[in-house]
């Protein structure tokens, strides 16, 4: 990860601004009494930086999506652990649901654990560079070095057009539809 400076000190100021501005201040002090407990004073600031070195790496650090009348855009904030909000309105979280099989595609992306990779970021960057909805993304299998998602087969083309090239994570991403196992390229 190569350090914008300029980028930074923006990410600065959008943080304090939020902290000043939308943030629930009994929530704040609730996470800061939890951290003082657990930060030994002398690697508090040392922490801190670290947490900011992080979210300053973030390359999404909202979600964008099509609006109701599908043409503009309007953000979506993850929630507070930096997970893509999937709750209903019960408040419990959707869990990943297979796709039909006829419905559906598996795609190929060039990414895996060894980059830090999980499966809600995937989520996050489908949603945020297509059009796509969360119901058109079925079981993510994580791997070291690539990920398999399935798509709806609908939606397939316009995921490998968006991310194909894409750089996330230090990695130009390469997106194709996955072969079954065992198939080989025919001549």
């Amino acid at each position: 990860m190569q350090f914008d400076k300029e980028k930074a000190s923006g990410n600065i100021k959008e943080i304090l601004d939020k902290m000043q501005n939308n943030t629930d201040t009994s929530m704040l002090q609730e996470y800061y009494k939890l951290y003082k407990k657990e930060v030994s004073f002398f690697k508090r600031s040392m922490a801190a930086a670290w947490l900011f070195m992080y979210y300053d790496g973030k390359e999404i650090p909202s979600v964008q999506v099509p609006a109701a009348d599908g043409k503009s855009k309007k953000n979506k904030p993850l929630t507070h652990d930096n997970k893509l909000d999937t709750s209903d309105n019960s408040g419990e979280k959707n869990p990943p649901v297979a796709l039909p099989e006829d419905e559906s595609k598996r795609l190929f992306i060039s990414i895996g654990k060894n980059r830090r990779l999980f499966p809600r970021e995937i989520i996050t960057l489908l949603l945020s560079k297509t059009s796509i909805e969360r119901e058109d993304i079925g079981i993510i299998r994580i791997l070291d070095n690539y990920s398999f998602v399935q798509v709806r087969d609908t939606k397939a083309d316009e995921i490998i057009e968006a991310l194909t090239g894409h750089k996330f994570r230090g990695r130009t991403l390469t997106v194709n539809f996955a072969k079954a196992k065992g198939e080989t390229e025919q001549d």
